[in-house]
């Protein structure tokens, strides 16, 4: 169990990227994104395994943080899963495109970076609860954003 753990927390290992591997942690997101599309069905199915799957992505991130924590450090640069399920959030029911993964990846980043409140308060909670929340918490917020802003994009790009 500890081999695949430390998979999953590393982000199939992008969290040894030798610089900035929260980002790579996030383009591997994008790219799951791109490559596994959740259903966009026009009866609602889509919000349902949607929504099992974020929970499931962010439960086994959890103890896989954890993991990662104890044997890399409090929220370690090698433990990137968070990045990818805030990734995923942001971009969730969204149609794949050029723009949306653009514009996707660069709020989340953002809010990953800046942490409003309460995402920067929740990096305190403890045993990995505290790694994921905070990109929980950025996803959130990108992907509101994301709901206004991608409207706004050249219809080449949407």
């Amino acid at each position: 169990m500890r081999p695949l753990l430390r998979f999953i927390a590393t982000g199939a290992y992008t969290g040894f990227f030798p610089f900035a591997s929260g980002t790579a942690g996030s383009l591997l997101g994008l790219a799951l994104w791109l490559w596994l599309p959740l259903p966009l069905g026009q009866d609602g199915t889509f919000a349902w395994t949607t929504i099992v799957f974020l929970v499931f992505a962010a439960g086994i991130g959890v103890p896989a943080s954890k993991l990662g924590e104890d044997e890399f450090g409090e929220d370690a640069s090698p433990i990137v899963w968070d990045e990818v399920v805030g990734q995923w959030i942001t971009v969730v029911a969204v149609a794949p495109s050029i723009g949306a993964a653009m514009l996707g990846f660069v709020l989340f980043r953002l809010f990953d970076i800046v942490k409003p409140w309460p995402a920067g308060k929740s990096q305190e909670w403890t045993n990995g609860w505290g790694v994921m929340a905070d990109d929980v918490f950025a996803g959130i917020y990108a992907r509101i954003a994301l709901h206004f802003l991608l409207p706004l994009l050249p219809e080449v790009l949407r």
